[in-house]
């Protein structure tokens, strides 16, 4: 069996009232939520020392009215025995406030990556009884996956995002349609630009794309003037600050991608160490940081 398994990256949104403390506050004394037979919270949280550069734990899923099978000896049979509170899963993830990045295990058949988002979303908002707090956590995007995959098309007819102001870090290439939206006191945005019929947009994405998956961090792209805002979106949102959807042809064919389908994602040991965790996930967000040329806002 093997002992290691694939993480994902993203960013936690924290919207409405949620802010760093709260967040932080919810790991680490959480609400249990129930999803059909199952109930889900964070089991076995640790935190950094001192507080602040990291917290870990694990999404747990379990059966409140769980059962497990014993061999009764004297009647040679298997019977059924009660067992509250039976564990079904559990994904391993840490949360680093830094680069308001979350790391995480997918579970095979249990806690694929979208359950995980939503799962953990639920417990942060029930710990606040729902009350005036929305959590989401949206994933940062592989550039070069993604470039190949916009390249590919003949052209962009439909571009979707819905975004939201970044916070701590934000991104040369959206960077006014960042201001815009802390200028206008912004939670969430969302852009939908559709062509006429039998026609494309006039976008730049794919060249964008591409000249943004092959930056380094001595050498950065500057496009040279405002990236329109549709792109920029997409940007925002494959810089884990939303969501991005790309409606195109191939041929006859009608494509359809996700910023959320091209992942960044790593390898790492199932049963983590804490820290060495964190040590990982620290070099990849700090690499994507420096890589993209983000910067902290004011």
């Amino acid at each position: 069996m093997s002992r290691e398994g694939i993480y994902y990256a993203g960013r936690v949104l924290k919207l409405g009232s949620l802010n760093q403390q709260m967040l932080m506050g919810a790991i680490r004394s959480p609400a249990s939520i129930k999803y059909r037979e199952n109930a889900w919270t964070f089991t076995d949280v640790v935190e950094s020392s001192p507080p602040g550069a990291y917290i870990y734990g694990r999404l747990s899923k379990y059966a409140p009215e769980g059962e497990v099978g014993i061999v009764d000896e004297a009647s040679k049979s298997e019977k059924k025995m009660p067992e509250p509170n039976l564990l079904v899963a559990s994904s391993p993830f840490i949360y680093i406030p830094e680069h308001s990045g979350v790391a995480f295990l997918g579970v095979s058949g249990s806690i694929e990556p979208w359950i995980f988002s939503r799962r953990f979303s639920q417990i942060i908002e029930k710990t606040y009884d729902n009350f005036f707090v929305d959590c989401e956590i949206t994933f940062v995007t592989d550039l070069k996956t993604f470039s190949n995959k916009i390249s590919a098309l003949d052209g962009i007819f439909k571009i979707e995002a819905r975004i939201s102001p970044p916070n701590p870090l934000f991104g040369p290439l959206w960077k006014r349609l960042e201001e815009y939206l802390r200028g206008r006191n912004v939670d969430k945005m969302t852009i939908v630009e559709d062509a006429p019929l039998k026609h494309v947009l006039k976008t730049e994405l794919p060249e964008l794309v591409k000249e943004a998956s092959e930056q380094t961090s001595e050498r950065p792209f500057e496009p040279g003037h405002p990236v329109s805002i549709g792109d920029a979106a997409i940007l925002m949102a494959a810089d884990g600050y939303g969501v991005g959807r790309i409606r195109g042809k191939s041929g006859d064919e009608t494509v359809v991608i996700k910023t959320s389908e091209t992942t960044v994602n790593f390898t790492f040991s199932k049963t983590p160490e804490p820290y060495e965790l964190y040590v990982r996930v620290l070099e990849i967000f700090n690499k994507i940081k420096d890589d993209r040329h983000m910067e902290h806002g004011e």
